[in-house]
Formats: structure tokens, C-alpha cells, sequence
């Protein structure tokens, strides 16, 4: 018998996998080592299951996309979480979550935690920088009007929660679904950040067909792993779009003249923390790239 389902996790040679008619734990046939392919969790597969329950992966269909962190395929959506306060809040940090994003092209829904520690002038701040862009902003609190938020968010889909360590991720997921009792780590004193507790690439089935998959936090990734160049960089800053009207079609939005992007800039119309930030990671890339 034959039948799809998606890989929800992942254990040395063992691949789970869940269909419609229930979980299988599955081995890979030998043909994908022979063509240097290895499953990975949200590939869609097509398994062969025998009458003991015993299944094997027979075929692996075509991938949307692939990120690193964590290793993950066909991903329809980022959660990226930040904390209002403890940690503070950094949009230099954001903004590296949502240029790896943008880069993936998958698309992003912002979620702030412990809106309840701030003062609602920084909270309207990150609203005028990031709703503006086309951003969904989540400012969230445990409520039930914030779970069935998240579950409309969420359905049918495969999506990344993300962000950096001690922010709230876990929480926000053993609220949506106790039953999993993700691990739930400290906050270090002295950074007042969170030490990284997320372990393994795992989908889990918060709401009826829609999965989500815990990550482990990073404040720092080597632009020169998913970079290629860096137009790309220009490209992940979507407000850079108004570069169309520049005098150059490959501006940079540097030092180029009669720069729209920098005339709007200097009118008020684009956030100089994004600006700051995209000077920022293309001179880090320039600079790693060399080496």
C-alpha cells in the first residue's frame, strides 16, 4: 500500500512520517543514497507500508524551498519572535531575521512578546517602522483571542517559528499546545538573553494539518552561506522597491546620484534604523566575503 504524507521528524536513518491514515516510522530506500539525496523534515514523500507497519520512503517530490537554520524544506511562512524587553529589543537583530527571510522569499509575520513591560510610544515605533512594509505584526499576550489568532495564521501551512534565544518562542508554543512541553530555557543574568534550548528539527501538529517547527535562535549568521551577492541584500529591504525610480538601475542607494531611495530617506518617507541597517550588512558581507 502507497500513500503521502510529509516528514515530521527525523532520528539518525528513521523518518516519521505523517499520512492520512496515521504516523509511520519510516527508512529510506538505498536509490537516495545512490543519488546523494537525503530527506529531510517537510519533505512531501510517497511510502510503501507493509502489513507489519513497516514503512519505506519511495519517493521524495520537489521542493519549494530549503533554509538552514534549522534544516528545514517547504516552509510557508516565518514567525519571527521578538521580546519588547528582556531582552531589549534590537532592530538590527529584526532586521537580519527579516533579510534572511526575504532572501528565502518566504514570507514573514512579526510577533512581539512582553508587550506588557514597555511603554506604548516604542510599541507604536515599531509599529510605523514595520507595518508600513507590509508586515502582519502579532503584539502578543496569552489570550484566547491570540491562540485562535495564531491558529488562523498558521492553518494549513508548515511554519518556522524564529528568533533570537529567550524571547518567548517555547512559551508562545506550550500555550498553543501543552501537550508537546517544549523545553522552556533560562535567561542568562547577564545578558538577560535566553541560552539556546531548542535541539532538533521537529514538525509538530499544533492545529489540524497545520505544523510548526521550534528553532533554535541566532543574533549572528555568515551572509557569505546564503548570499550570493549583494543585490540580493538591496533586494531583501522591500522599501528599496522605490528604487525603480532611481537614475541607475543597479543603485545601491549609497552614493550614487539623483538616489530616490535616499531623497526619501532624507524626507522622512523610509526609517533610518532600516537604512542603518541595510549600510550595515551589506559592508559585513563585503567584508567576510573577501576572506
Amino acid at each position: 500500500m502507497f500513500e503521502i504524507g510529509v516528514i515530521f521528524d527525523i532520528s539518525k536513518d528513521l523518518y516519521y512520517v505523517k499520512t492520512d491514515s496515521g504516523k509511520y516510522m519510516s527508512k529510506a530506500r538505498g536509490v537516495f543514497r545512490n543519488k546523494k539525496l537525503s530527506p529531510m523534515v517537510g519533505d512531501n514523500v510517497k511510502i510503501e507500508i507493509f502489513e507489519d507497519d513497516t514503512a519505506y520512503i519511495v519517493e521524495v517530490f520537489e521542493r519549494k524551498n530549503e533554509i538552514l537554520r534549522p534544516p528545514v524544506v517547504n516552509v510557508d511562512q516565518a514567525i519571527i519572535v521578538f521580546s519588547m524587553k528582556e531582552p531589549e529589543i534590537s532592530y538590527k537583530i529584526i532586521d537580519r531575521y527579516i533579510m534572511y527571510y526575504e532572501i528565502m522569499k518566504i514570507p514573514i509575520v512579526l510577533c512581539l512578546n512582553k508587550c506588557d513591560l514597555i511603554d506604548k510610544e516604542l510599541e507604536i515605533d515599531f509599529k510605523n517602522t514595520y507595518e508600513k512594509l507590509g508586515y502582519k505584526i502579532i503584539f502578543n499576550s496569552i489570550s484566547l483571542d491570540n491562540k485562535k489568532l495564531f491558529e488562523e495564521i498558521c492553518k494549513d501551512k508548515i511554519s518556522v517559528i524564529t528568533g533570537p534565544s529567550g524571547v518567548g518562542k517555547s512559551t508562545i508554543l506550550n500555550f498553543l499546545n501543552p501537550k508537546y512541553n517544549i523545553w522552556v530555557g533560562e535567561i542568562s543574568n547577564k545578558t538577560k538573553r535566553g541560552k539556546h534550548t531548542t535541539r532538533a528539527a521537529t514538525l509538530y501538529e499544533f492545529f489540524d494539518n497545520s505544523f510548526i517547527i521550534d528553532t533554535a535562535g541566532f543574533t549572528s549568521l555568515d551572509l557569505t552561506k546564503f548570499i550570493d551577492n549583494e543585490t540580493q541584500i538591496r533586494d531583501a529591504f522591500v522599501e528599496f522597491e522605490l528604487g525603480s525610480k532611481c537614475k541607475f538601475s543597479d543603485c545601491k542607494h549609497i552614493n550614487e546620484p539623483n538616489c530616490f531611495v535616499k531623497n526619501e530617506l532624507e524626507k522622512g518617507n523610509i526609517s533610518k534604523s532600516r537604512y542603518d541597517s541595510y549600510i550595515f550588512y551589506l559592508n559585513e558581507y563585503l567584508k567576510n566575503r573577501r576572506y
